[in-house]
């Protein structure tokens, strides 16, 4: 430290000092008087704000109240002394000593209360080193707004409850008045806040549970990963469990989905073939009536039969490729609509019974060839659904169900767009598994403490989110599809089993319980849970080398997981800040839990 920039206001002792020791003993004295001084100033203007909280607190409107006057006057009782002050006082210096400052940015009392539990210290004013804010409220004023009590329902609530957490109020106001220039510790921020990352880079002794950089929150960036994954792929370890999807905002992208969509469209018109076939026979094929001719067969045969030549290299010895026209695209587009959503049928021709089972027998062929060769085969049904979502919302909102792909290029590639939402385009899962024909999927927390090593802690339990309408692909609404509780609570349960829950939610031992009854319990521990396991370590894997490598820094994340009707997990999502509201019963047991087991894990080493 300089000496030169204070000022101690004596030049006359100064020039009399003749020895080093003298002069250093002088300084100190001076330094001592000033720290003195400064500190009972401090100790002035908090009495006077305790003061001035006290003449508040007398001043408050009770007379709406219905109170004795005694009660009354016991509530106003001077509860602030200066043997209060003083252990107000120890308490802040113990936790600058201890390295126990945090700031909360958001309101989570179950995050609060642990930390304070643990003997941390709240500091409600953010510095502009620390967090960007538009201002600086002053403590006065936070006082006074601390002064507007609300209306209690009983005499007993305004003794024991109001006045107690107004006290509880102003003694952290206070607290955090002699916190005022110390250095945080911990910053919390529950919502996503505006943060000087540049400062908090540099300086890594403060605990953050934010990572900067976490591309695979974003749908963008998730669906960026998986094409990267084949390169961490490590059987019984790392394994992808995504659908298929397309940030189809990039050209090359959108020719790429435009392809598998057509691809996608000629094994469902064959699959809804040989199922129609084998339920019903052929007579349910035909009708007088029928408006798709049987080339629409041949058209999907010869389309698979060159994708099976092309991943078998059976096409290099080819002269060239044979031109698909965009009208021949169309029309056969417009046959799989009628036949697999219309309910349409095959027109009538002559041997049309006697060639449809050699056409049937050659489909069969082509579709076991194609179940090895294309990708995630058992997700695909026969209605060709795709599911549209904004790359930057969340909680369900902007997302759509389509299966006409002119009407999904018109929405992610409009000729000219006022805004520029970027979409990502995914298969939708058309064979989930339903609990009392109803869908649901799994919210499973993890928790990141390092990216480099890459460290990853897997919550043990789960809980299920139900759709509050039976599950039916012809019906694109979202109360049927989307199981976010967002959505969801924004219906009412439609006629469903009575043995679902009123809260669509279960935990993961209620599910579990429900996989006993079916015969199938085993599947939770062999399948289920070590395959969202696989999932979320391929996807970090996949994600390390963009993510924040800073020290001391660790976060809570949210994955979203669909089960299909063969009981393997799927990864449709990971988010940020996962909600941790109390909105169920199920999550007011869960989520509280969830956030004291993050405390614990991430503080009891400090």
């Amino acid at each position: 430290m300089n000496k030169t920039n204070f000022s101690f206001g004596d030049e006359t002792k100064e020039k009399n000092i003749k020895t080093k020791d003298e002069e250093e003993k002088h300084i100190q004295k001076q330094l001592d008087a000033y720290a003195t001084q400064k500190i009972n100033k401090e100790n002035e203007n908090l009495i006077l704000m305790t003061q001035n909280y006290q003449k508040y607190y007398d001043q408050c409107d009770c007379s709406s109240i219905a109170v004795p006057s005694k009660i009354l006057n016991n509530a106003k009782t001077n509860w602030m002394s200066s043997e209060k002050l003083n252990d107000l006082r120890r308490k802040a210096h113990d936790a600058v000593k201890n390295h126990k400052v945090f700031i909360l940015k958001g309101f989570f009392h179950t995050i609060r209360k642990g930390l304070i539990d643990r003997g941390w210290v709240s500091s409600f004013v953010c510095l502009n080193m620390y967090i960007r804010r538009q201002s600086s409220e002053k403590y006065q004023n936070r006082l006074k707004k601390l002064m507007c009590t609300k209306r209690v329902p009983s005499q007993a609530a305004l003794l024991n409850i109001s006045k107690l957490r107004h006290i509880q109020k102003c003694e952290r106001s206070i607290l955090s008045r002699f916190l005022e220039h110390s250095p945080i510790d911990l910053l919390w921020c529950v919502r996503r806040e505006k943060s000087d990352w540049t400062h908090l880079t540099k300086n890594q002794n403060i605990l953050i549970n934010r990572f900067n950089k976490s591309p695979f929150t974003s749908k963008e960036g998730l669906c960026a990963a998986l094409k990267d994954f084949h390169w961490f792929y490590e059987e019984g370890k790392s394994e992808a469990y995504l659908p298929r999807c397309y940030n189809v905002f990039n050209p090359d992208e959108l020719n790429e989905f435009t392809e598998n969509f057509r691809t996608t469209a000629c094994i469902s018109l064959l699959k809804w073939l040989v199922e129609t076939y084998e339920e019903k026979g052929s007579y349910s094929l035909f009708s007088e009536e029928g408006r798709v001719p049987l080339s629409s067969i041949q058209f999907a045969n010869s389309r698979c039969k060159d994708y099976i030549d092309c991943c078998l290299h059976n096409d290099i010895d080819t002269e060239g490729d044979i031109k698909i026209w965009e009208h021949d695209w169309d029309v056969f587009l417009t046959h799989h609509y009628l036949l697999t959503h219309e309910k349409s049928k095959f027109q009538m021709q002559q041997d049309a019974f006697t060639s449809l089972e050699v056409i049937i027998e050659v489909s069969r062929q082509i579709l076991e060839k194609m179940k090895i060769l294309w990708p995630q085969y058992g997700l695909d049904g026969l209605l060709n659904i795709w599911i549209i979502k904004p790359g930057n919302k969340c909680r369900g909102r902007g997302i759509m169900l389509m299966n006409n792909i002119k009407q999904i290029i018109s929405i992610v590639n409009p000729p000219v767009s006022a805004t520029k939402t970027r979409y990502v385009v995914q298969k939708y899962i058309e064979r989930p598994l339903i609990i009392h024909k109803t869908k649901f999927d799994i919210r499973q927390w993890f928790l990141v403490t390092s990216v480099q090593p890459l460290i990853i802690w897997f919550y043990k339990e789960s809980y299920l989110r139900f759709s509050s309408q039976q599950f039916n692909l012809l019906n694109y609404h979202e109360s049927v599809h989307l199981t976010n509780y967002a959505i969801q609570k924004k219906y009412s349960n439609g006629p469903r089993d009575d043995r679902l829950p009123v809260e669509n939610m279960w935990d993961c031992h209620t599910f579990q319980a429900y996989l006993r009854q079916l015969g199938k319990f085993e599947l939770w521990g062999e399948r289920i849970y070590p395959g969202m396991q696989r999932a979320i370590i391929g996807t970090m894997l996949a994600c390390q080398d963009n993510m924040d490598r800073r020290p001391n820094t660790f976060e809570l994340y949210g994955a979203d997981f669909m089960i299909t009707e063969d009981f393997y997990p799927w990864l449709i999502e990971i988010n940020a800040s996962p909600d941790l509201a109390p909105s169920t019963s199920v999550t007011a047991r869960l989520c509280p839990q969830a956030v004291e087991d993050t405390i614990k894990g991430n503080l009891l080493t400090l």
